[in-house]
């Protein structure tokens, strides 16, 4: 694995979700991974959950979808865009 791909791994570990392995997407435009978790493993595992262990690792921040693609039947997957907080939305309001 290299840099991030073990970093998000450890961060997961670290903070007692068992993650099988991650996977970095073939994406030039858009860095996107995905994580197995193993479902037996994670019995209350939720998306909200990984989404605040993958942005306390740094200022980048993680987009999380809001369900889980279930690829096997012992597998949980995930696909994360990394990246989605890299600009500030301005919000303009009329007066």
């Amino acid at each position: 694995m290299r840099g991030i791909e073990a970093k998000i791994k450890e961060s997961l570990t670290a903070r007692g979700i068992k993650c099988h392995s991650v996977y970095r997407m073939p994406d030039p435009e858009e860095f996107r991974v995905l994580i197995a978790f193993d479902s037996q493993k994670n019995p209350s595992l939720t998306t909200r959950r990984i989404e605040r262990v993958l942005n306390e690792m740094g200022p980048s921040g993680f987009s999380v979808p809001k369900d889980f693609q279930r690829l096997s039947a012992s597998f949980l997957h995930l696909e994360v865009k990394m990246g989605a907080r890299t600009e500030q939305t301005i919000e303009v309001t009329a007066q």
